[in-house]
């Protein structure tokens, strides 16, 4: 039990709220089937795009009686009238805590929505108790991959060159202000991107996977995606994101080596060298934007870990619960880079850097928010203790 209590963090985004990221913008029904609570805790606290959007998201309105006799037939009807009313792309039924612990037949119930609408339907068991939000983002894009590739959808297939696509990407992870950088960023490298500008998720993507020619992967869950996606399609990815004009210029070599197909190493490889220095920080993020952090850092002398909310990744420490991230910032650190409530637990004597993370403070955070693309914004806020480390650019 202990380190499923939080006493000073707030529960992270689950893995119901990542689902039903990942299908936001695809133009699809979503039904979170609980009594509203999960809903509410997705609609107001892990999806900043909710507001004033015309996204189809619903809840199911499951009721006690219901849950006890188990009357599904009650809200599926629901649904279908809905569907049929809004025709929607695709319809999902999103789970939550109650229905999987009395016993829910998510996939059985899409089945047979799915055969009474002839709308494609899936069903989702996710609770929010065990997986986190990224374990959904990989879930949904992995379903909506399969079903496509089950049954080939119809229409148009974008047939550029240099066709890419950010898979899993999400506001969970990463700001709609640094999104639309780093896709204006992939557009100058003379790619195609299959998300249109300010979109995180595009359903053709999903319809024609194979035609994508390089996935740029900015966050965990893309990470896991492109890897699923290199397995099936042989298509290649580039990961991370770089902070400055020298690594700018890696990075663009990285991508084009990566298209050209001779690429032996991934743009934020991890390195077994140590670094001499009398500076050393702690990052809490996303794994692919701590790593990319780090190697921003590094280039300038500092000795970076980076710990990760959302489970294991690569050469990165697993903080997945309060406990873990109170041991770790207790640590004899320089400095910590963290979601500013994660920085109320650092030490005094430790310098704090606020890299907000809305799957942990939502909009708490969200004032917080700062151009972390931009290297001057990261040496104002560096600042003098890492002076003795850090070398200033010109």
């Amino acid at each position: 039990m202990k380190n499923k209590v939080c006493m000073y963090l707030p529960p992270f985004a689950g893995d119901y709220s990542g689902v039903a990221s990942t299908l936001f913008d695809l133009g699809g029904m979503i039904c979170i089937h609980d009594a509203a609570g999960c809903t509410g805790n997705y609609t107001h606290f892990d999806e900043p795009r909710w507001y004033g959007s015309e996204s189809m998201v619903y809840c199911t309105g499951l009721r006690k009686m219901e849950a006890i006799l188990g009357d599904e037939e009650k809200f599926i009807n629901r649904i279908i009238n809905n569907a049929m009313e809004k025709k929607p792309e695709f319809i999902a039924i999103v789970g939550s805590p109650v229905p999987n612990v009395i016993g829910f037949d998510f996939k059985g119930v899409a089945n047979a929505i799915g055969k009474r609408t002839n709308i494609p339907t899936f069903g989702f068991a996710t609770a929010g108790i065990k997986g986190s939000y990224k374990d959904g983002i990989v879930m949904a894009a992995r379903e909506l991959m399969d079903h496509y590739r089950r049954y080939p959808a119809e229409g148009t297939v974008n047939k550029a060159k240099k066709l890419a696509a950010v898979p899993g990407i999400s506001p969970l992870d990463m700001p709609q202000d640094i999104y639309e950088k780093l896709q204006r960023l992939t557009k100058d490298l003379g790619l195609t991107l299959i998300q249109k500008s300010g979109d995180y998720g595009s359903l053709d993507f999903y319809k024609h996977p194979e035609n994508v020619n390089i996935n740029i992967v900015l966050n965990q869950a893309g990470y896991e995606i492109a890897a699923y996606m290199k397995e099936e399609y042989g298509i290649p990815f580039v990961t991370g994101f770089p902070i400055g004009a020298e690594l700018i210029n890696e990075y663009k070599k990285c991508v084009n080596d990566v298209l050209a197909g001779n690429c032996r190493r991934d743009y934020i490889e991890e390195t077994n060298e140590v670094l001499d220095s009398t500076c050393k920080g702690l990052v809490i993020a996303d794994g692919v934007t701590g790593i990319s952090v780090r190697k921003y850092l590094r280039s300038l002398g500092a000795e970076v870990k980076v710990g990760v909310i959302s489970g294991d990744f690569r050469d990165t420490v697993n903080l997945n619960n309060e406990d873990l991230i109170l041991e770790e910032v207790s640590k004899d650190y320089d400095f910590v880079i963290a979601d500013p409530l994660i920085l109320e637990l650092v030490p005094d004597k430790t310098a704090k850097i606020s890299l907000p993370h809305y799957a942990v403070s939502s909009r708490v955070g969200k004032n917080e928010n700062w151009d972390y693309l931009d290297e001057k914004n990261w040496i104002e806020r560096l600042g003098s203790v890492v002076n003795k480390a850090v070398k200033k650019p010109a």
